[in-house]
């Protein structure tokens, strides 16, 4: 006969230590979950998703490492000084006197924030601009760009970011178009929308810097949104012929 108070017991163990809650009991739970992010976020900038989503793996301990969990930081970005949003301190590689001392981290109230803003910490960093002029498919260059930059004082972090690629096949999704809602669609009617700088690709896997501007046209694949709409995650990025469009609120589609 089974002896239900011992599997009741046993099943309570697991849940103090994280076990059984654990969403993340596989790597490729880890990947299920935010490739679809990493893809968006790479039309939006030309950051390969494939590195991306490594550099969350490695940066993040598949989500399980302190930073993730407590405080929803995926990439190991610390505060700097122009950050004023919510901090995390943890020892890190911080000395002060000869003493290691805790280092500020940034915050987010979820993991899909850290995700944007690692896109927006790159671009808005001038000693990763070079890195924007390689094709958003060449993780390789990208792998060794971002340690040739000083993402992470790790030696071998390019080898690492570059040999989690290959071993879960991350760069399949460097490939995947962006899926924009059919509801989202432009309308004849939507009033013309002025964009900043943007990321356009290039026939040779470049990505090239121009502004750009939304028009008052029927283009089903724009990035031009009726007025009851909104979209929040900054400037995105639109294949030729396309249109695009820069705003402010959740990243999220939604009603307004």
């Amino acid at each position: 006969m089974i002896n239900l108070k011992m599997i009741s017991a046993v099943f309570a163990l697991l849940l103090v230590c994280g076990i059984a809650t654990n969403s993340f009991g596989q790597p490729t739970d880890y990947i299920e979950r935010y490739h679809q992010i990493a893809v968006r976020e790479m039309h939006r900038s030309g950051i390969p998703a494939s590195i991306t989503l490594a550099q969350g793996i490695l940066e993040s301990s598949w989500g399980k490492g302190a930073l993730a969990l407590k405080a929803n930081n995926h990439f190991g970005i610390k505060c700097k000084s122009t950050w004023t949003a919510a901090t995390f301190y943890i020892e890190d590689d911080d000395y002060q006197n000869g003493k290691l001392i805790k280092s500020c981290f940034r915050s987010y109230d979820n993991a899909e924030d850290s995700y944007l803003d690692h896109t927006d910490f790159l671009m808005s960093n001038v000693r990763y601009q070079k890195l924007f002029t390689y094709g958003h498919t060449d993780y390789k260059k990208w792998a060794h760009g971002l340690k040739k930059a000083g993402y992470a004082t790790d030696k071998r972090y390019a080898y690492k970011l570059i040999s989690t690629i290959k071993k879960y096949k991350l760069h399949r999704f460097d490939n995947m178009p962006e899926v924009i809602p059919p509801a989202l669609v432009a309308s004849e009617n939507a009033p013309p929308l002025v964009v900043g700088v943007a990321f356009k690709p290039q026939k040779n896997n470049k990505i090239k810097r121009e502004k750009l501007v939304a028009v008052n046209v029927a283009a089903p694949k724009a990035f031009v949104l009726p007025s009851d709409y909104k979209r929040g995650d900054g400037l995105s990025m639109a294949s030729k012929g396309e249109k695009i469009m820069k705003n402010t609120a959740s990243i999220l589609w939604s009603k307004k």
